[in-house]
């Protein structure tokens, strides 16, 4: 189904934009390097989705979304970019430090001292803070079930995606899947005969 989220009093806050909306994927990622790719790239070291009941306005009316989405895939917004000494906005200050999970220093951010140049020119240990949000007036796509009294969606997904990209970008990891599955099947049918 898609439609116009509609506005909805009871919202969450974005923590690194503190803007309203009704379904929220949010991300923190640190620059790092990997052995098997030596070029620096962002790793996800905190994410976390939520959402709240709101309604899609279709042309044929208003239809509830009755639980928080499970699946969140929206596009990605840049709030913010650090260096490592560089401070963040004292609100995403504030909420590191308001969660325990989120390391406050990791070998990235605070190497040896004699690697400290080579990782501060490659900007190692740099965070990224992202939102994906649904607010009041975003186009979305839900997909998801509907409730036993058909009032209503249970939803699966939320994406700002049309409904033909949202459920192939669903079906992709299954197919991914499903490929790996069947390479490891001919692969074994291959040794087996020529054993």
């Amino acid at each position: 189904m898609s439609g116009t989220v509609a506005h909805h009093d009871d919202a969450l806050v974005a923590p690194f934009s503190d803007t309203k909306c009704v379904a929220l994927r949010y991300q923190i990622e640190e620059r790092r390097l990997n052995l098997l790719n030596p070029i620096p790239w962002y790793v996800t070291i905190h994410e976390a989705t939520g959402a709240v009941e709101f309604a899609v306005e279709t042309g044929t009316g208003s239809i509830p979304i009755i639980k928080p989405a499970r699946t969140v895939t929206l596009t990605k917004r840049i709030i913010a970019t650090n260096r490592v000494d560089e401070a963040p906005l004292e609100h995403i200050q504030t909420f590191e430090r308001e969660h325990d999970v989120i390391p406050e220093t990791t070998v990235w951010r605070d190497p040896p001292a004699v690697l400290q140049p080579l990782f501060r020119f490659l900007a190692l240990g740099s965070r990224r803070y992202s939102e994906q949000r649904a607010e009041p007036g975003d186009s979305v796509t839900v997909v998801g079930r509907s409730t036993e009294d058909a009032t209503g969606i249970d939803p699966l997904v939320v994406s700002d995606r049309p409904p033909g990209n949202t459920v192939f970008r669903m079906a992709k990891s299954s197919i991914v899947g499903l490929l790996v599955s069947f390479t490891g099947i001919l692969l074994g049918v291959v040794l087996l005969g020529v054993l």
